[in-house]
């Protein structure tokens, strides 16, 4: 089967299992708590329903929501089928692992964008109701909406290289989404462009002075690098998956 029939195939498959597996359904649940808070700021006080959205649903998506949901799709690429001891089965086939690796990751990449995409569009109209008419209001839903995204490819594929290397990924992943982006992003001086929420808070059209915690500290790169930085981050992050994907022997035990 040729290389890029087989991704498809895979990723088709992959895809669909995705929609039906328990794990995306927590997630929708997990999607929706930032939905329901914002409308129900909507209701109570439509008036600050826009600097709830700046101030706190921001800082929910941009640090918490999607580095998580890119921890565990991106993972679970190769540590899925470790815990299932299914990954013999893929890797028997006759298809090339980077076909098998690349389906995996696109099914479960755009299973994480689409809750992203979806929360993140119903919080936005939520906050910008009263501005529905304005182009203005749809270029930042744009902005917003591409840096999430963004950030959901760099993150994902961090990851999914981390699982391709070592079974308990996620381990590490926590501690680095908790850890160190949560940390050193505040860190004064050219400290903070070591992480990746760095260059995906430079793209965000935030007025000084608004943002709250999300913000704070931040001192913005330039637009071209901000975008330039995570997206070359995240095509390396992949090629390397690829590499070890393709070379590693795996052990499938329950020491492994």
């Amino acid at each position: 089967m040729k290389s890029e029939s087989a991704l498809r195939v895979i990723f088709a498959a992959f895809f669909r299992a995705g929609l039906r597996a328990k794990r995306s359904r927590a997630f929708v649940l997990l999607s929706a708590v930032p939905v329901l808070l914002m409308i129900i700021v909507r209701v109570v006080d439509a008036k600050e329903s826009g600097d709830f959205f700046t101030k706190v649903m921001l800082s929910l998506y941009f640090q918490l929501l999607v580095p998580v949901l890119a921890l565990f799709f991106g993972s679970s690429t190769v540590n899925e089928e470790l815990d299932n001891k299914t990954l013999v089965y893929l890797t028997t086939v006759p298809v090339r692992r980077r076909a098998v690796l690349l389906g995996k990751y696109l099914a479960a990449f755009l299973l994480a964008a689409l809750l992203v995409a979806g929360g993140f569009l119903l919080c936005f109209l939520a906050a910008a109701l009263d501005r529905l008419d304005d182009a203005a209001a749809w270029g930042e839903l744009g902005l917003f909406l591409g840096a999430a995204l963004l950030a959901l490819f760099c993150y994902s594929t961090l990851f999914t290289a981390l699982g391709a290397f070592m079974k308990k990924s996620i381990l590490l992943g926590l501690f680095f989404v908790f850890g160190w982006e949560s940390i050193v992003q505040y860190f004064p001086g050219v400290t903070q462009k070591f992480t990746v929420i760095h260059w995906i808070k430079s793209l965000l059209p935030i007025p000084a002075g608004e943002g709250g915690f999300l913000i704070f500290q931040l001192q913005p790169s330039p637009p071209l690098p901000s975008v330039l930085v995570p997206l070359a981050a995240g095509l390396l992050f992949l090629c390397i998956a690829v590499f070890i994907f393709e070379r590693k022997e795996y052990i499938l035990s329950d020491n492994a």
